[in-house]
């Protein structure tokens, strides 16, 4: 999919606005917000990774994670401050290998949050989104 579709345009408002609403405290996984959405969790994650540092700073980006519950890379917001350190200033505890202690604890479910987009689904029309091939060329002769 890309970044310039009316697709795209519309999955990064509903991310938006879905990790906009997550309280402080509470944790979504890019997983969830991605079958609310229709789309690939990997989709959620690029928005996310990709947003320019005034929207990191208004958005609690932070409080979206992987499925798994480990901070993989040390993301920061347009000021430098750490995912993890934002998590530490909501009140959810990180191990040092970056993994969320108390990871069940802190999930709240997609759907029950005040967002305001409903559930989707893909229209017939939208891009497919496949997995990057390698082109290998035949052996010469």
């Amino acid at each position: 999919m890309k970044a310039s579709s009316p697709f795209f345009a519309r999955i990064t408002r509903d991310i938006l606005a879905i990790v906009a609403s997550v309280p402080v405290g509470r944790l979504v996984t890019f997983k969830d917000i991605a079958a609310h959405l229709d789309v690939q969790p990997r989709q959620v994650a690029y928005v996310l990774a990709t947003l320019e540092p005034s929207a990191s700073l208004a958005l609690p980006w932070h409080r979206a994670v992987p499925e798994a519950g480990v901070l993989l890379t040390a993301k920061t917001d347009g000021d430098g401050v750490t995912q993890a350190e934002l998590l530490a200033k909501d009140g959810v505890a990180v191990a040092p290998d970056g993994r969320i202690l108390d990871l069940a604890g802190r999930f709240v479910d997609v759907a029950s949050l005040p967002h305001g987009v409903p559930a989707q689904t893909k229209p017939a029309d939208a891009p497919v989104v496949t997995a990057r091939r390698q082109r290998i060329r035949p052996r010469e002769r």
